[in-house]
């Protein structure tokens, strides 16, 4: 690792997390288009290729709603745990508790991209308060696998 990959900005972060930090929010933003023509296409443009028990494209397609509601669904249940768990020592958490009930709302009724942005501001607000109060713990707590990137699959 080069001089320049290890040195720190004035928060401490490396320099390259920065980097992974936009690389994350321009994949988030683009995901965002692709929600879109799910939800465009999941109800009805079926045509009689489909009939035939289904195609590599109506595969594709399911594949990827499932992908994307897993992600959605597990990122639901982490912001809303962890709500629940530090709203009672940080006052002002329980304010996003209305953010994430909407992002229920959005989810359900299958509104992928609603759901996305909706759970996307309160992990923002999270942000900001831990910004303000350190001590408060961030979202989800990293296993050390993960912090080494050991690229282990995990169970």
């Amino acid at each position: 690792m080069s001089n320049d990959q290890q040195r720190s900005d004035q928060s401490g972060r490396p320099q390259d997390s920065r980097e992974d930090t936009q690389a994350l929010i321009g994949l988030l933003e683009n995901l965002v288009p692709l929600l879109m023509r799910f939800q465009t296409d999941a109800f009805g443009h079926q045509g009689a290729a489909y009939i035939g028990g289904g195609s590599a494209a109506q595969l594709e397609h399911q594949a990827a709603v499932a992908f994307t509601e897993d992600i959605i669904l597990e990122s639901l249940r982490n912001v809303s745990a962890y709500l629940q768990k530090n709203a009672g020592r940080y006052p002002g958490l329980d304010t996003y508790n209305g953010v994430v009930e909407q992002a229920r709302r959005a989810f359900d009724a299958r509104d992928y991209q609603s759901a996305l942005a909706l759970i996307l501001q309160a992990y923002r607000a999270v942000a900001v308060i831990r910004s303000i109060r350190p001590e408060l713990p961030p979202i989800r707590e990293r296993t050390q696998g993960e912090q080494n990137g050991s690229g282990k699959a995990m169970h």
